[in-house]
């Protein structure tokens, strides 16, 4: 729990066990402070006994107690006291229910999707296929939709087998984030053709790859999307079971 909840908590605690003392001491009618018990001072006067007098009561008179109040008067007073401690300390309780539920949900907060994925989706965005589909000629184009990938794997520090090329890494990580293989196969196909034939590259092939990779960045939003629910859906669990 972080200091400012801490000390939220702390005062709180103390208010109500204020609050709850101040309450019981008014139902008991007591003082806080009680009378001076010494034996300092001159010896008290003793007068003497009387007789008691003899009183009678008359009909409709109620019994009261040493300072005069009804005594159902006095009990409904311990009533309506008690009822209002038990209300504060119910609400005191909710407040710090919520201040350990958000305490708690800060300290654990949603955890972002993997950095390969990140990179992944940055190298197959919006902004790449534009460039893709607009700039340069058409081969330079369709290369350029897979090598962004393969740079973003690069980036993400994946260790590699040394007899793994660039393009099979490539393959085997949008796999591993359950892309849909037909549309790795379509790019992957598109990118061999374009660097190595000699043949020329045509603009619907190179729109045939950007549309491969905008199939691609989908099957990986929609992964990123999936772990995120299912962080969030953890985190909610365990402070609902942390609530119990």
């Amino acid at each position: 729990m972080r200091r400012g909840s801490r000390s939220t908590v702390v005062a709180v605690l103390l208010t109500v066990a204020g609050l709850v003392l101040l309450l019981w001491g008014s139902g008991q009618g007591s003082s806080f402070v009680a009378e001076p018990q010494g034996t300092w001072g001159p010896p008290p006067i003793r007068l003497p006994e009387l007789p008691d007098l003899v009183s009678v009561e008359q009909p409709g008179d109620e019994i009261t107690d040493a300072e005069g109040a009804p005594e159902g008067a006095e009990r409904v007073i311990d009533l309506v006291l008690l009822f209002y401690a038990a209300v504060v300390v119910a609400g005191v309780l909710l407040v710090l229910r919520a201040l350990l539920r958000r305490d708690r949900r800060e300290r654990d907060p949603v955890e972002e999707p993997d950095e390969e994925l990140l990179a992944l989706l940055d190298a197959s965005g919006e902004e790449v296929r534009y460039r893709a589909l607009t700039e340069g000629d058409p081969r330079n184009a369709v290369v350029a939709c897979w090598v962004a990938l393969e740079d973003a794997v690069d980036r993400s520090g994946l260790s590699t087998d040394p007899s793994e090329t660039a393009a099979e890494l490539t393959t085997r990580v949008l796999g591993r984030w359950q892309v849909d293989p037909p549309a790795i196969i379509d790019l992957s196909e598109a990118y061999r053709e374009a660097r190595f034939s000699r043949h020329p590259v045509t603009e619907e092939q190179r729109r045939a790859a950007v549309d491969a990779l905008e199939r691609i960045h989908a099957d990986l939003r929609r992964r990123a999307l999936a772990e995120q629910e299912a962080a969030s859906a953890a985190a909610d669990a365990d402070a609902a079971g942390a609530d119990r």
